[in-house]
């Protein structure tokens, strides 16, 4: 990739709680709640699309209530 013809994005993030119980992957696939997650669908551990109420739910999973 080139500046010229980029092919890919980065996006700078930084957290803003710690996550007291970070759910793993195996609870999230475990949880039907997001059996429709993008994540569990495509089964890559890149970067993935999460809906409002997906974020909701694994923030809640983690002990973050409410969801930042």
């Amino acid at each position: 990739t080139t500046s010229d013809d980029p092919r890919w994005e980065c996006v700078d993030i930084r957290a803003v709680r710690d996550v007291p119980n970070p759910p793993t992957l195996e609870d999230v696939k475990a949880n039907p709640k997001l059996a429709e997650m993008a994540l569990v669908r495509l089964g890559r551990l890149s970067v993935q699309p999460v809906t409002p109420a997906e974020w909701k739910e694994v923030c809640r999973m983690g002990g973050l209530t409410p969801a930042p």
